[in-house]
């Protein structure tokens, strides 16, 4: 799925990636929640009015709706770690004593 709206997508592609760009245009353009994790991408976002959640929200919500256990949540979180995804422990820690 590609924007239609060309001439948003390159507006925001100066300093925002390609990739980037499309998603908050695709949110604009279907009044939709987008998912990004870098700082400079959310508060563009959230200037332009949208509802914004990154991927340590995105999974909390799935616990919130029981599609994730606490154990299953704390392995997403480590591995995703792992992986190169940038988050420290504070926050790991912290999203995890907030269970219910």
């Amino acid at each position: 799925m590609s924007p239609r709206d060309r001439t948003l997508v390159e507006a925001l592609h100066d300093p925002l990636g390609m990739g980037e760009s499309e998603a908050i245009a695709l949110a604009v353009e279907h009044n939709c929640t987008v998912i990004i994790d870098y700082r400079i991408v959310r508060l563009k976002a959230k200037s332009m009015r949208l509802k914004v959640i990154g991927t340590i929200g995105l999974l909390r919500l799935a616990y919130d709706k029981g599609l994730l256990n606490k154990s299953k949540l704390a392995q997403a979180l480590r591995e995703l770690k792992e992986h190169g995804f940038k988050v420290s422990d504070e926050i790991i820690n912290g999203v995890l004593k907030r269970l219910k």
